[in-house]
């Protein structure tokens, strides 16, 4: 596919520029290329990512975490390396932080909820869902609500395990059966009291410092700590998905879970 027509589509369909984003989202890194035929997809911009794509001759890298991030001055050390290593093997970078947390369709918010629905069976009738977590003036996660009570168990084992999360529950909340769920994917502890006021059973989340798991614990909230890189790797997944059947690009998911 023709390379600026890919970036051209990727800004408007992740809606980049909706968003107050420390990421520089968008085309991070550019090529020489006209051409884009094989993408590799991952959490993270790294230079172990980049070795293996040079080695597999990779046109452009499509990633959550990019390399630039608003604060940096000079390409030395770790960023020169990342840089780089792309413009000399002409690789391409697009990164996609905010958007591709909250986007309604591949975001890796909606891949957490949708897994969700899909592992119960739950049909539209059967619950209702509303934006959850507010992040500079855009709700970047979703809450679901649901008729039929669900054992809390489930959070753990089937649903977790299926999509690879820590599966650190925290029960504060003394739960038996849940009702109710908020995803947020990133680091979105802030989050949390909104989760407690509102009334969900259970916040589902990446991960949290010490004073976050204690006003979790006062709060009385259930929280399911899934793990960064987990709950974030579905969104890149997703979007490669998207333009494999959409525009029939080669792509491979580089899974690089230490």
């Amino acid at each position: 596919m023709n390379k600026q027509e890919l970036v051209q589509y990727l800004d408007s369909y992740l809606k980049n520029s909706d968003y107050k984003d420390s990421s520089k989202n968008g085309l991070q890194v550019d090529t020489d290329k006209t051409e884009i035929k094989k993408i590799w997809y991952a959490v993270d911009a790294t230079t172990y990512i980049f070795d293996k794509a040079i080695d597999e001759g990779v046109d452009l890298i499509l990633s959550h975490h990019g390399i630039f991030w608003g604060y940096e001055e000079t390409l030395t050390g770790v960023p020169f390396e990342r840089a780089s290593k792309l413009i000399k093997n002409d690789i391409a970078l697009y990164s996609s932080h905010l958007p591709l947390d909250a986007h309604p369709e591949i975001g890796n918010n909606a891949g957490l909820y949708k897994a969700f629905i899909n592992m119960f069976a739950l049909q539209e009738d059967d619950y209702t869902l509303e934006p959850f977590g507010e992040y500079r003036g855009q709700n970047i996660g979703f809450g679901l609500k649901f008729r039929n009570r669900i054992h809390i168990s489930n959070m753990v084992t089937p649903y977790a395990e299926m999509l690879q999360l820590n599966k650190r529950l925290f029960n504060f909340g003394k739960k038996e059966y849940i009702t109710s769920i908020a995803f947020v994917s990133w680091g979105a502890m802030s989050n949390m009291k909104e989760a407690h006021e509102k009334g969900y059973d259970v916040f589902v989340t990446w991960e949290w410092a010490h004073h976050e798991y204690l006003a979790a614990k006062e709060l009385w909230q259930t929280i399911l700590v899934g793990g960064h890189y987990e709950t974030e790797k579905i969104g890149p997944k997703l979007l490669a998905y998207h333009l494999r059947d959409t525009f029939g690009i080669e792509i491979e998911f580089l899974d690089e879970k230490y």
